[in-house]
């Protein structure tokens, strides 16, 4: 499915009074609410930016043209997270944030690094790794380990590499909450290493780092929300 056909494809789950999941055939985007807008995590793939604002004019009960998003943060520079990003930005006006290891691939300046597929992941890669390439966006801010989000709420930049070279997660320690990206999939309703990494054993040290975090809310991109202690 393209996202020309599934324009109006989005499941809308709230996780907590504060926070969105918004759910495309291909993966899942999640919103942060806060008093003068929404933060968005990642922005799936081409084509659903109207959608998603459509989903959260939906879930507060408000008109589309009063949904406010102030910043977009992008875990990592995959087209089936940073697809409506740039469209997204012309049409809110809001801040990009992403990961300065990833930001010539995010700003169009390198390709993506292929993954290192295990033999079972081939056939996976054939059927699911492919998506439209997002047009480039520009970083306003670059982010690494340690930093933090300017959100509202204690809010973690994560290091998370192996998916690609420069994933990060967002980890809200107050609210133990944890927003993997690529770095973590539930696909198979456990938590375990994402997929397609470009560096396997460096996934898997990632995964392991970030099960060391006191998450009870685990937010992925291709995978259900596991609450109830996930790592």
């Amino acid at each position: 499915m393209t996202p020309d056909t599934a324009l109006t494809d989005v499941s809308t789950e709230q996780i907590v009074d504060w926070l969105y999941a918004l759910r495309t055939p291909v993966v899942a985007v999640y919103a942060i609410k806060q008093d003068n807008g929404f933060i968005l995590l990642d922005t799936g793939v081409v084509g659903y930016e109207h959608a998603y604002l459509r989903a959260l004019a939906e879930a507060e009960d408000v008109s589309p043209d009063d949904v406010r998003v102030t910043d977009i943060f992008l875990t990592h520079g995959h087209d089936d997270h940073t697809g409506s990003a740039a469209a997204l930005k012309t049409i809110t006006g809001a801040k990009v944030l992403g990961p300065a290891l990833d930001m010539d691939v995010i700003e169009g300046r390198a390709t993506r690094a292929d993954p290192r597929l295990r033999d079972w992941e081939i056939p996976l890669f054939e059927r699911f790794g492919h998506v439209p390439h997002a047009p480039p966006v520009t970083l306003d801010q670059v982010v690494e380990d340690g930093d933090l989000l300017g959100c509202e709420r204690p809010a973690q930049i994560v290091s998370a590499p192996g998916h690609t070279a420069g994933s990060v997660a967002v980890f809200l320690p107050e609210d133990h909450v944890l927003i993997a990206g690529d770095a973590i999939t539930t696909m198979t309703g456990e938590p375990a290493p994402g997929v397609f990494n470009v560096d396997p054993e460096q996934a898997m040290d990632s995964f392991r780092r970030l099960s060391q975090l006191d998450a009870s809310i685990l937010c992925v991109g291709h995978g259900p929300v596991i609450t109830r202690d996930p790592l």
